[in-house]
């Protein structure tokens, strides 16, 4: 978070850059002075050396300015002053002879800043701000770092009305630098410091000049390439990067990854015949929790195909022998909407098995009770026989 204080060193040079923006815009003017004031307080313009104490009449823009305003040493108080009290005024006698005149220029205060600063190298910082209060009026800043509470070093700027500034060779070891922005206007004066953690900070440019091609005789195979950062020191063995590669057939949502340490990788499960997108980022090797970069520019590539097929045979008809099927890259970071489905469709098919299989269970038991009791109803028929023939033995004449 950027921290806050008011404005101490340098007030004398800061004055007089400000005394100098402010005389050189008077160069354009037609007045011979300028003025400035807040908006919304009260304003007195003098009318110069040349005041004699008779009475003066004072003009805003060529229009007269009301009396009651007037001071007995000829001076104009302004009171609750709005933008629409900007302008030329002058102070006139009598015989309407100009005695003075003055621009009147209103705005205010200095604020506090709002201030970023990116670490695109261990070479590197680079800082932007912004106000936060509109001023109205004319500003410069003065840019300043210091490390671990040291001397303060300027950091460069182009000019001093320019809301940017870069500090050259930081000292990467001493994690903490104290970047300090102060907004100086003819008003007054406003510091904002901003606290920069090197290695939190510390976020690669995206990497340049990507390419992707396909790899002769290798239909599920894509050779990708790339370059490090041109912001980037160019030893990468002392500041060496990682890189994360994600790609993906072209209509899918899904993205595949893989990381490398070098400026090249090999995909190894394409899509056959299938055009891909294919982006790279890159990271501070040694410095986990620094920043990935912003990812690179999408480009496209497919893999090889075999000149000699026939251009009506299908992608399918190919993944049918060696090749993989035809689904998103194994290695998808999710799961593909496809095989959600066939996961659905295998437990609707086992529960129509197991509704089969109760079915079937069930007509056994009912045959086999039925059988049962067929067998019970023979046995007891041959058993009343048996007794009528033996009663009927009884009863013959031996």
């Amino acid at each position: 978070m950027p921290g806050l204080l008011s404005c101490s060193g340098g007030l004398i040079r800061i004055l007089t850059l400000c005394s100098v923006l402010v005389n050189s815009e008077l160069l354009s003017n037609e007045v011979s002075d300028v003025q400035f004031g807040s908006l919304g307080s009260s304003v007195t313009l003098t009318c110069g050396s040349s005041y004699r104490g008779s009475p003066v009449q004072w003009t805003h823009n060529g229009s007269s300015v009301q009396a009651r305003n007037h001071n007995s040493d000829g001076s104009l108080t302004l009171t609750n002053t709005t933008p629409s009290m900007e302008g030329n005024y002058s102070c006139h006698e009598s015989r309407g002879e100009v005695l003075h005149s003055v621009r009147l220029r209103l705005g205010y205060l200095p604020g506090h800043l709002s201030v970023s600063c990116k670490v695109p190298s261990h070479y590197y910082i680079h800082c932007t701000w912004t106000q936060r209060v509109t001023t109205y009026l004319p500003t410069i800043y003065i840019a300043s770092y210091s490390v671990d509470n040291g001397k303060p070093e300027p950091c460069e700027q182009e000019r001093i009305d320019l809301n940017k500034c870069t500090i050259s060779n930081p000292s990467f070891w001493a994690i903490t630098h104290l970047v300090n922005i102060t907004e100086v206007n003819p008003l007054g004066s406003k510091s904002t410091i901003a606290s920069v953690d090197m290695h939190k900070t510390l976020k690669p440019d995206p990497v340049e000049a990507l390419h992707c091609e396909g790899v002769k005789g290798e239909p599920t195979q894509l050779h990708v390439v790339w370059q490090h950062p041109v912001s980037w020191p160019a030893n990468l063995l002392t500041f060496p990067l990682k890189y994360e590669v994600q790609y993906r057939p072209v209509g899918s949502n899904l993205w595949s990854k893989l990381e490398s340490e070098d400026l090249s990788t090999m995909i190894m499960d394409a899509l056959v015949g299938h055009l891909h997108h294919i982006r790279v980022r890159a990271q501070d090797y040694f410095i986990n929790h620094s920043q990935w970069s912003e990812w690179s520019q999408v480009v496209q590539g497919q893999p090889w195909s075999d000149p000699s097929l026939n251009p009506d045979e299908t992608t399918e008809e190919i993944l049918d022998g060696l090749l993989c099927p035809a689904t998103f890259p194994v290695r998808a970071t999710e799961k593909s909407p496809d095989s959600s489905f066939d996961d659905n469709e295998s437990q609707d098919l086992l529960i129509i098995l197991g509704l089969l299989a109760a079915v079937m269970a069930a007509v056994v038991f009912v045959v086999t009770v039925i059988l049962c009791r067929m067998r019970k109803r023979r046995r007891g028929s041959v058993t009343k026989q048996e007794l009528t023939s033996m009663m009927k033995m009884k009863s013959l004449p031996i």
